[in-house]
């Protein structure tokens, strides 16, 4: 019976107009966007890959210990065609300096022009975008009158009039329709990655594809949400005008309105401005510390100039390509004024990094949060949270770049430290001879592609959509069995 209830729904939906409607519209959009993203991808790993390799050859061409400060370069992310989330609003290179620690915190404030990359969360358009409105519609065109329709045609009556069971019912028609409304999102998603496979650029490993596999899941959890909410309301309503309209203005709070208005409530009512400019001035203040204490050595560049000869540099970095002969008893001076400075402008350097860390932690990190919280009371936020965990777009995907520049930097610091190199002639001087970057250690970044990792992150939201699958099926069974046909 249950076989026979599913096969009815499915052929029910399968010769209707809206069928047809939803795989053309499905695998147009969604093919004419990977064609946008794809194209985008190469063209954004084409400049990583001609910039990796320009920095390279200047990030090891430095004549001395001082001028050397490398410019790290992050590949973009060949899930972000799923899901876009921070890949394109991060920093794509890094240029390490010794006075200053890299940060996620202040790539955002300097150059993404807003306080809090989330509050643009849902403008980019990228794969997940169009399923997220897309296929939510759909589902609530195909739901709006599986009950409310019936009940209107007099049909229902006959239906419960036969040994049928009202769960099975329900059952039944959750089952055929939601095969019907996963046809054109496979249909489509497929397409999508082979088409991305045709291009030369992208290579997904086995991981990604298991990634990929749990961006393909979610989406069917999504759709079913939104199926399950309109055959909710077609059991409430007994006329299926007011089930599409109901089904219409419930689409639009939860896909539009209020994703985009919590998260506005989110930027506008908590206040970091406060905290942000607390935390500069505290930074200008260990800046000025370290003036003072730099004050009271002798600068060796600073008129009277102690070495004479050819140089050129700034204030952190120094390149005597000459020197004459006598000013070689100065040496000894300068490789101590540089012992004693450049620890001290890396304990600097620490410092205000320990207080720009915790105005991080107080107002972009606090902001990510809360607006995660806001929305996770919505079907289409908790999908985008749950895709961007998966495609390693969130903010913890992007964070790791930083990290890992971060632990770069130390293992240049530590270099440093074992050549003594501050102390040495060839921080500031290459007219002996430049440094050789033989034995440097190199950058190596490796994006987070575990996933183990990335269902780690998405495990909350996305078991969050099943329990509200389970939820909304059981409440449609319970007011379904109640009520008069």
């Amino acid at each position: 019976m249950l076989w026979t209830l599913i096969k009815h729904e499915i052929l029910t939906n399968l010769i209707t107009f809206r069928f047809f409607i939803a795989v053309i519209a499905c695998v147009s959009l969604v093919l004419s966007v990977t064609l946008v993203l794809t194209d985008n991808y190469e063209r954004r790993l084409a400049s990583y890959n001609e910039a990796l390799q320009v920095h390279h050859e200047k990030n090891f061409s430095a004549r001395t210990y001082s001028y050397f400060s490398p410019q790290l370069d992050r590949p973009p992310n060949p899930l972000s065609l799923f899901n876009q989330g921070l890949d394109k609003r991060a920093a794509n290179s890094i240029l390490l300096r010794r006075d200053k620690v890299p940060s996620l915190w202040d790539d955002n404030y300097r150059s993404a022009g807003f306080d809090n990359p989330f509050r643009h969360l849902l403008a980019s358009i990228d794969i997940v975008s169009i399923f997220q409105i897309l296929l939510s519609l759909l589902a609530l065109v195909f739901a709006y009158d599986a009950i409310a329709g019936e009940r209107e045609d007099g049909t229902l009556r006959l239906i419960l009039a036969n040994p049928v069971g009202r769960g099975l019912l329900v059952f039944a028609k959750y089952l055929g329709t939601m095969i019907c409304l996963i046809l054109p999102l496979l249909i489509s998603f497929l397409l999508a990655l082979l088409l991305q496979l045709q291009s030369p650029a992208i290579n997904y490993s086995t991981a990604d594809f298991l990634r990929i596999g749990g961006i393909l899941l979610t989406t069917i959890v999504y759709v079913s949400t939104f199926y399950l909410i309109g055959l909710l309301i077609s059991c409430i309503s007994h006329r299926t005008a007011t089930s599409l309209i109901t089904s219409m203005f419930i689409w639009v709070v939860l896909v539009f309105i209020h994703p985009n208005v919590s998260l506005f409530m989110v930027n506008h009512f908590i206040e970091t401005e406060e905290k942000i400019e607390q935390a500069n001035r505290e930074v200008a203040q260990i800046a000025e510390r370290f003036q003072r204490e730099k004050g009271k050595l002798r600068d060796p560049f600073e008129w009277p100039f102690l070495l004479k000869g050819q140089w050129w540099g700034s204030a952190t970095r120094k390149d005597v390509t000459h020197i004459e002969v006598d000013s070689e008893l100065e040496i000894p001076t300068v490789k101590a004024y540089y012992e004693t400075l450049e620890p001290k402008r890396i304990d600097t350097a620490d410092t205000a990094w320990q207080v720009r860390k915790q105005a991080y932690s107080e107002t972009f990190v606090r902001k990510s949060i809360t607006a995660r919280n806001a929305l996770r009371f919505s079907p289409t936020g908790l999908y985008y949270l749950t895709t961007a965990a998966f495609a390693g777009t969130d903010r913890t995907g992007i964070e790791n770049f930083f990290k890992s520049t971060r632990r770069y930097q130390q293992t240049i610091l530590n270099y440093f430290y074992d050549k003594k190199a501050f102390g040495s002639r060839q921080w500031f001087a290459s007219d002996k001879g430049t440094v050789r970057w033989d034995d440097m250690p190199r950058f190596s970044y490796e994006p987070l592609s575990d996933l183990q990792d990335a269902g780690s992150r998405a495990f909350g939201e996305l078991l969050q959509l099943f329990f509200l699958n389970l939820v909304l099926f059981i409440m449609t069974f319970v007011i379904f069995n109640r009520q008069e046909v």
